[in-house]
């Protein structure tokens, strides 16, 4: 079977190794610099790791029910805010994106043929947060991309379930790849997004920095990748030497955001990140590191 459409035993195993993971990563997040914002991530992080295994199944509408539940009842209750909110529901996306590589280990998502549009709406929409934190700061500009997602995860679970959502269907039809959730690659860079905003919630510029590195980096390597692209990597035949100059091309753009020695390191590290053969989405896995590293050197 695929995450497409898992059998039983595959969900209970996605949602074995989601909460085992999302508890790790909770657990670990709490030694950083700045504990303090990671702090009673556990309640909201782990209500969402049932959410994610169980979208295109009966019991997803309770489960994300109980997770806003949980969520409102932290944020309420003052043991979090928003920004936390976001967090919990990041690492639980984290958690799901890696235990789908352990249950499906052939999952692998088909490239278009075409990707400009598919990477046009990245860029769009990523430079489109980059300009909401820049005017309306972190904490308001959270609220959009938490509401967004929250309604996303709603519409995937529609779609998985046979619904015909209009204006989805369009859109699927020209940024979707096959092989992969409907709307997976939007889902996990939100997720990215909002791991980034709570992470630097502090450092506008830092935030910002990250997510030029996820929409210019990523732009620019499927662009010259595809179009010069003649050089396959020996630890990775998918991609090519010149896919990743462009990747490392575009996110030095970073440094206009955030011009530090970290950002440069940042940026190498990124783009080694996105030239390896990880099975995991990299719309998440590189703005949580990226967001990880300003975080250990710039505090």
């Amino acid at each position: 079977m695929s995450a497409l459409n898992p059998t039983s035993m595959e969900r209970i195993k996605l949602l074995f190794f989601s909460l085992i993971i999302v508890v790790l990563i909770a657990t670990s997040l709490k030694c950083l610099p700045e504990s303090a914002n990671c702090c009673h991530l556990e309640p909201i992080s782990g209500a969402f790791s049932f959410v994610f295994p169980l979208m295109g199944h009966v019991a997803f509408p309770l489960f994300y029910f109980i997770g806003l539940l949980v969520g409102w009842y932290q944020v309420s209750g003052g043991l979090n805010c928003w920004l936390d909110l976001g967090e919990g529901i990041a690492i639980a996306g984290l958690g799901y994106a890696i235990a789908e590589v352990i249950v499906f280990r052939q999952k692998n998502a088909t490239n278009r043929i075409d990707e400009r549009a598919r990477k046009a709406a990245h860029i769009i929409s990523n430079l489109s947060a980059c300009l909401l934190i820049w005017v309306l700061g972190i904490q308001t500009t959270s609220y959009f991309v938490l509401l967004g997602t929250c309604i996303g995860i709603i519409l995937i679970h529609l779609k998985l379930i046979g619904m015909k959502i209009p204006g989805i269907e369009e859109w699927l039809r020209n940024v979707g790849r096959e092989g992969e959730i409907p709307g997976e690659g939007a889902l996990y860079n939100a997720l990215g997004i909002l791991f980034a905003l709570s992470m630097l919630r502090n450092d506008s510029a830092a935030a910002i920095s990250v997510i030029l590195i996820l929409a210019l980096g990523d732009g620019f390597a499927t662009y010259i990748g595809t179009r010069y692209g003649r050089h396959k990597l020996p630890w990775n035949r998918n991609k090519t030497f010149e896919g990743t100059i462009g990747f490392a091309a575009g996110a030095i753009f970073a440094l206009f955001a955030m011009p530090v020695t970290a950002t440069i390191f940042v940026v190498v590290l990124a783009t080694i990140i996105e030239s390896l053969p990880l099975k995991v989405n990299d719309n998440i896995t590189l703005p949580v590191v990226s967001s990880l590293v300003y975080l250990v050197c710039i505090h």
